[in-house]
């Protein structure tokens, strides 16, 4: 019976231990965005504009979300800049025809293994702490999370801190892709009346969704569309792109690619993409749609 008491104790603190930590992610759940890239693109809205504000190849956006615990682990989902795939907003990876196919980026940490400054290891992250370490860790207090790679083995210290935006997990959308979502929110996302290059209306109710799927205009009914960041390689970008998609799984999917610009009334003109035969930029061709925000 002694023995009973003395284990007690040890089994109470540990499930303490477990819901006080459980309890601090719930706290910490949302999109979170590197602080750099965030105070750029929330003054222009723009990936050509804010090109420089944040390294291409390191986690521009975190994915906290409570229901990716599994035995003590946490997934926390994140974004680059830098990518030339669409990737499908999930937890870690589905299966598509017998082939496993993951979301952009994820990393894990260990929720029972923390050091004396309440630093987390992290798992891999490709090339932010390649063939060395880096770190996670919070600040209930501040509403600010970080990562953290120490200087060592060919790399400088580096310091992410990210800033939490507006989110709340939904059933139809619990595994968001955090950049997908926070570039689409503020540059896509809403209700519109839909015009032509005339400006004759096409649709008086044209929603672009937070998960980014169209309703209200038969062409593009159920498609997913994307703001595009990669603007990285090839000769330099003078315009936003946007890409409609009727399913990035499918090879042979439908899709429609605008260049996007704001015009002087505020609305978002699509135009048609050509191309300057002397350095292979974009050029801005006829335009096609315009949205009104209503």
């Amino acid at each position: 019976m002694k023995h009973i008491f003395k284990i007690l104790p040890f089994f109470l603190c540990f499930i303490s231990f477990g819901q006080s930590i459980k309890k601090e992610i719930k706290m910490l759940e949302g999109i979170w965005i590197a602080e750099e890239y965030y105070n750029s693109f929330e003054e222009n809205n723009s990936a050509i504009k804010s090109k420089n504000a944040f390294d291409p190849n390191y986690p521009v956006a975190l994915r906290i979300n409570s229901k990716e615990i599994k035995k003590g682990i946490l997934n926390i989902g994140y974004s680059v800049l830098h990518d030339h795939l669409l990737h499908p907003e999930v937890s870690e990876y589905l299966i598509n025809n017998k082939d496993t196919i993951r979301e952009q980026g994820k990393y894990k940490i260990n929720l029972k293994a923390k050091d004396s400054l309440n630093y987390y290891k992290t798992t891999d992250i490709y090339y932010f702490n390649y063939d060395w370490i880096s770190y996670f860790t919070w600040d209930i207090n501040n509403n600010s999370v970080s990562l953290y790679r120490p200087k060592g083995n060919g790399h400088e210290e580096k310091f992410i801190v990210f800033k939490r935006i507006p989110f709340e997990f939904k059933n139809d959308y619990l595994f968001p892709n955090p950049l997908y979502y926070y570039t689409r929110s503020k540059t896509l996302s809403g209700n519109y009346t839909l015009k032509d290059n005339l400006g004759n209306i096409l649709s008086e109710s044209l929603t672009i969704e937070n998960n980014g799927i169209v309703k209200g205009f038969g062409l593009l009914d159920n498609f997913t569309v994307y703001f595009s960041t990669d603007i990285y390689c090839g000769p330099p970008a003078k315009y936003d792109l946007v890409m409609f998609f009727d399913d990035i799984l499918i090879d042979e999917s439908e899709a429609f690619h605008y260049l996007y610009v704001k015009n002087e009334n505020g609305n978002i003109d699509f135009h048609n993409i050509l191309s300057n035969k002397e350095d292979g930029t974009y050029i801005l061709g006829e335009r096609v749609y315009e949205l009104e925000k209503n």
